[in-house]
Formats: structure tokens, sequence, C-alpha cells
């Protein structure tokens, strides 16, 4: 499982409760790794937690995740990662665009 690679030894046993096997691997590796660099590269300094709750941004169309970001930017200023970081449901904003 290359999830395996990207996230810390609590994270990945966490991933391997909350999911099935067939679920976590049938994500593309490709695009999950395209879109955490996306996040990493706007200074997501939460990875893990955005993997383990919310998983569904990594199987978006990486042009989606870029457009979702900067709205939470708009909304939320110069801060946002760090507000992001706070509580994580904004990233429901995300989600929102691939809709």
């Amino acid at each position: 499982m290359f999830i395996r690679k990207y996230v810390s030894d609590f994270t990945y046993e966490m991933l391997k409760e909350n999911y099935s096997k067939e679920y976590l691997d049938s994500i593309d590796e490709s695009n999950f790794a395209l879109i955490y660099n996306i996040l990493k590269g706007f200074k997501f300094y939460f990875m893990d937690d955005v993997i383990l709750k919310y998983l569904d941004i990594f199987e978006m169309d990486p042009d989606d995740v870029i457009e979702g970001v900067y709205r939470l930017k708009e909304k939320l200023g110069d801060k946002f990662v760090y507000y992001i970081g706070n509580d994580l449901r904004y990233l429901e904003e995300i989600l929102k665009v691939d809709e």
C-alpha cells in the first residue's frame, strides 16, 4: 500500500482500521502524490490529519483542489493554513469544488 510512505505509523494503522484494503488499493498513486505535493506546496503542515480525515480530496482532480485552496485563501486570508490546521472542517470547501 503506497500510502504508507506518506504517513506516520499511527496514521497508517488508523487508515487500515477506517478504510477497507480494497478502497485504499483503489486510490490512484500518481494522483495522490500530485495532490499531496500541491497541499505541501501551500505549506499544509498537518498532512497526516488531512489524509486520515479527508482522504477523498486525494481522489479529486488536482485543478479542483488548487481552486478549492485558493477559495479558502480568499475566504480566510493570509493565515488560511493556520486556520485550516486548527479546524480541518474548512477542507469541506475543497470537496465542494468537485460537485
